[in-house]
């Protein structure tokens, strides 16, 4: 199917709600005028001036509610526009950061994306987003290619579930899954995670580790407590599937599928607009 690059839009606006609601009102107004004229006697110039009156003011109300109207409506469809390609951006500067950090491996986190939002109730750009932070401190901390992306796809979902499970926002339930590569601590408790070197110390020698922590290489500790959370958060894994039909997480759901949306569209804006932009800003 042939693209030509231009997109048509209808900005036709549903009015029948609209027009609906003017002539209720002007069914309240002929009531008003039909009161008044009791009042007034009907072959009076009084009487005549307020009828005047009233058919006037119904007619700058109704001409002046259909350009607000019409008003609020572009500026919404500009607002959307907007944030369209601002998500559409996000998204293009996330496959550019997973595509470094995941290397050769960059397909487990595309495999991840595709069903992300269905499976975990996260966007493909919060997904990614998230994913190549973790792939990059991975690598950063002496893990494998394989192993650091492993990782990070396993921590991405998994905070997600947190997020379900816990009733928090997914980013928060990431920040705190970065301590297993940084060894702090204090975020994890809020998740019932006591990461304590101590509790490290128990847990290596309950896996037959005899190397006391404090001998490890860096890698060798990220993946001793990449273990350890992951069996301290047992009870959230798999939360989302198991809720994914309740308000909370349908309305997640509802919520990332927008975005994703928006993402598409903003794609297309983008690269209609993008010619013209690069046009101006070589005038500049």
């Amino acid at each position: 199917m042939a693209v030509d690059g231009s997109l048509n839009f209808n900005t036709k606006i549903d009015s029948k709600g609209f027009n609906r609601g003017t002539t209720a009102l002007g069914k309240s107004l002929n009531l008003l005028k039909g009161k008044m004229s009791g009042i007034f006697n009907p072959f009076s110039k009084g009487a005549a001036s307020a009828q005047n009156s009233i058919t006037g003011l119904r007619s700058s109300f109704m001409s002046f509610a259909k350009v607000a109207a019409g008003a609020f409506a572009g500026v919404k469809i500009f607002n959307f526009g907007k944030e369209a390609i601002e998500s559409a951006s996000d998204l293009a500067e996330a496959q550019n950061v997973v595509d470094v950090s995941f290397g050769k491996s960059t397909e487990k986190m595309e495999k991840f994306a595709e069903t992300c939002v269905e499976t975990y109730g996260i966007s493909k750009l919060t997904a990614k987003q998230t994913g190549s932070v973790f792939a990059a401190m991975g690598s950063g901390m002496g893990l494998s290619e394989d192993a650091a992306t492993d990782m990070a796809v396993a921590l991405t979902g998994l905070s997600a579930d947190m997020a379900s499970f816990y009733n928090v926002e997914q980013d928060i339930a990431s920040i705190a899954l970065k301590s297993i590569y940084t060894g702090e601590t204090e975020t994890l408790k809020q998740f019932g995670v006591v990461m304590t070197e101590a509790n490290l110390e128990a847990y290596a020698l309950s896996q037959g580790i005899q190397t006391s922590y404090k001998e490890m290489s860096q890698a060798e500790k990220v993946q001793l407590r990449y273990n350890y959370v992951m069996q301290q958060t047992s009870l959230a894994q798999g939360d989302f599937a198991r809720t994914s039909n309740g308000w909370a997480n349908q309305t997640r759901m509802l919520s990332e599928k927008w975005k994703e949306f928006s993402t598409v569209i903003g794609g297309v804006l983008m690269n209609v607009l993008l010619p013209a932009v690069r046009k101006l800003s070589l005038k500049i």
